[in-house]
């Protein structure tokens, strides 16, 4: 049984080395920009690994989403122009440890941090934007609807 460790939030500075999931855009992501994100103060990145080696990651992003930019829905409800959310801006794991449970262990975890994110700062969803249909089926799967008019997806933070 392969054992992953919990999601753990990277150095300033630290990016992920030698990480293929597959997607062409989180694989260039991983390659070109994971090590500068935070310090261009864009993304916080979790990593979870396999021993040394990483085996899955995501981020989290500060974001608001333009009301007019959704055509209705429970995200607009009684929200201001620009409506606070948290953005899972990248989320990939490794070819070597696909159809594990890892994916969803990390989706789990990032949700988690969103919803303290809310409760400290205020943000309505935590949103998403799809690379392919198989990640949108996965985000459906998990609770995720899609954002009226957009490509985007959110699953709501605030439960009251």
């Amino acid at each position: 049984m392969t054992v992953f460790s919990r999601p753990v939030q990277l150095p300033v500075g630290a990016g992920i080395k030698d990480f293929t999931c597959g997607s062409e855009v989180v694989d260039r992501w991983v390659a070109e920009y994971s090590a500068s994100a935070r310090r261009r103060g864009t993304a916080v990145i979790y990593a979870s690994y396999c021993g040394e080696k990483v085996a899955g990651f995501y981020t989290l992003s500060a974001h608001s989403v333009a009301r007019e930019s959704v055509g209705g829905g429970w995200f607009t409800r009684n929200a201001p122009e620009q409506v606070p959310a948290v953005l899972l801006g990248m989320m990939g794991v490794s070819e070597e440890y696909k159809g594990r449970g890892l994916g969803a262990a990390l989706l789990r975890d990032a949700i988690l941090n969103s919803m303290k994110i809310a409760e400290l700062a205020g943000a309505k969803a935590l949103v998403v934007d799809p690379v392919d249909e198989s990640a949108r089926g996965f985000y459906e799967h998990f609770g995720f609807t899609a954002l009226i008019g957009t490509h985007r997806m959110a699953l709501k933070l605030q439960f009251g």
